[in-house]
């Protein structure tokens, strides 16, 4: 029986705005999402400048900090902040959130 191949493409941008309200000691952050074929996050990874991270994904959806996206992602528009499997699990596997 054929295997389904699940293409996922994985992504990095930086938010040069920060939080504001309670989170603004919390500075810029830097985004890192993995999206499923469907251009849905599946993992998500907020770094922020002040050392705090955040980890999103089906097991942990939302918290009082924010949320995983839920809104489809168009590829076109975020086509050049594409990056590596390799570079995503990177920072899945060696970052510590605050948030789980």
């Amino acid at each position: 029986m054929p295997t389904l191949q699940i293409n996922k493409k994985y992504y990095k941008w930086n938010w040069d705005v920060s939080l504001g309200g309670d989170y603004d000691e919390w500075g810029t952050s830097t985004y890192f999402m993995e999206l499923g074929y469907d251009l849905y996050a599946v993992r998500q990874v907020e770094v922020y400048q002040n050392g705090n991270v955040l980890f999103y994904d089906s097991n942990h959806v939302s918290d009082n900090h924010g949320m995983l996206c839920d809104k489809r992602i168009d590829a076109g528009d975020i086509k050049e902040f594409e990056i590596s499997k390799a570079e995503f699990d990177q920072v899945w596997q060696t970052k510590t959130p605050i948030n789980q």
